[in-house]
């Protein structure tokens, strides 16, 4: 089959032209500095979100609003990484922690005996769909913990694990296999877990002595937008305007939430997972950073106005 390629790349003269429809400018040297650096195809996201909200601003957005727009949320995306990181790592250790303690076994995650594969769905189609989609996951699960001790080259500090090595016979165990994978990869293992163990996790890790059914599928929906703010920031994708996977509130939180795919519901869901000593701290980052920009991020609607006290509701898991 050939392949009809109807889409062409365009010269630094086109670019500005492009760009004229979404931001006002006369003199284009900075206009042209910034997309030799930043690429037309970023540029134009942010130039898009500004003319969105033209009736907004009560203006055609000029130049310097898509360079503060831009400046910002490179550093809103450089704040919230940071905070991602902390999640990201606090929960793998909270998984391999908890889970090898109870059952004594270093190397759980390879165990099929310790996941639902159909997790536990009724509907007749999507469990077939998760069951299929576990088998594919678990096979590669084990691969790759393989691939991890056998590839030398790439991984020669995992030289113990290896012929000769002190630990020549041992399948990695979940604290070092956990250090190597994708927060996505994580994020399945919980997802596919028995449910008393998911339970288990959130006992071991946060404040409450029993967490329950809907609890552990609300933590879901959390891990599933800590992974896609982490990648969002991590890629250096425009974040500001951006939806996503729908986050679900712990019942006492409902009133937190006025969307649940904006980037307020991925500060939710951050808070949730962050432990309690980081909350905060950032808040108070997101406060310092909104306040010495000279972005409007109520008019925007990039969060809602009354974003601190809603951040304030939510509540500690």
């Amino acid at each position: 089959m050939t392949e009809t390629n109807t889409l062409f790349p365009i010269n630094i003269d086109s670019q500005l032209k492009n760009m004229h429809s979404y931001v006002h400018f006369t003199k284009k040297a900075r206009m042209t500095a910034f997309l030799t650096h930043t690429g037309y195809f970023r540029c134009s996201r942010y130039g898009k979100f500004l003319i969105s909200h033209a009736n907004d601003i009560g203006t055609m957005p000029t130049q310097n609003m898509l360079f503060q727009l831009y400046d910002f949320d490179t550093k809103l995306r450089e704040l919230l990484f940071h905070y991602c990181q902390i999640a990201e790592i606090q929960f793998k250790t909270y998984l391999a922690d908890s889970l090898s303690l109870k059952l004594s076994n270093a190397t759980f995650y390879l165990n099929q005996q310790y996941y639902t594969p159909s997790r536990s769905e009724r509907n007749k189609i999507k469990k077939q769909s998760n069951i299929r989609f576990f088998k594919s996951f678990f096979n590669n699960l084990t691969d790759y913990s393989s691939h991890l001790i056998t590839n030398a080259r790439k991984f020669p500090e995992l030289k113990e694990y290896r012929k000769g090595g002190s630990k020549a016979t041992s399948i990695l165990p979940c604290w070092v296999f956990f250090s190597y994978i994708e927060l996505g990869t994580i994020v399945n293992i919980y997802a596919y877990l028995r449910g008393d163990l998911r339970s288990y996790v959130l006992k071991y890790g946060y404040s409450k002595d029993y967490y329950g059914k809907s609890t552990t599928k609300q933590f879901d929906t959390w891990l599933e937008a800590l992974r896609n703010l982490r990648n969002i920031c991590a890629h250096h994708n425009i974040l500001v305007g951006k939806t996503s996977s729908i986050v679900l509130p712990e019942s006492p939180d409902f009133q937190a939430l006025s969307s649940n795919t904006d980037l307020f519901s991925r500060l939710y869901a951050l808070k949730k997972i962050l432990p309690a000593d980081k909350h905060q701290e950032l808040k108070h980052n997101i406060q310092s950073l909104i306040k010495k920009s000279k972005i409007d991020i109520v008019k925007l609607n990039i969060l809602p106005s009354d974003w601190e006290s809603r951040f304030d509701s939510i509540t500690i898991l």
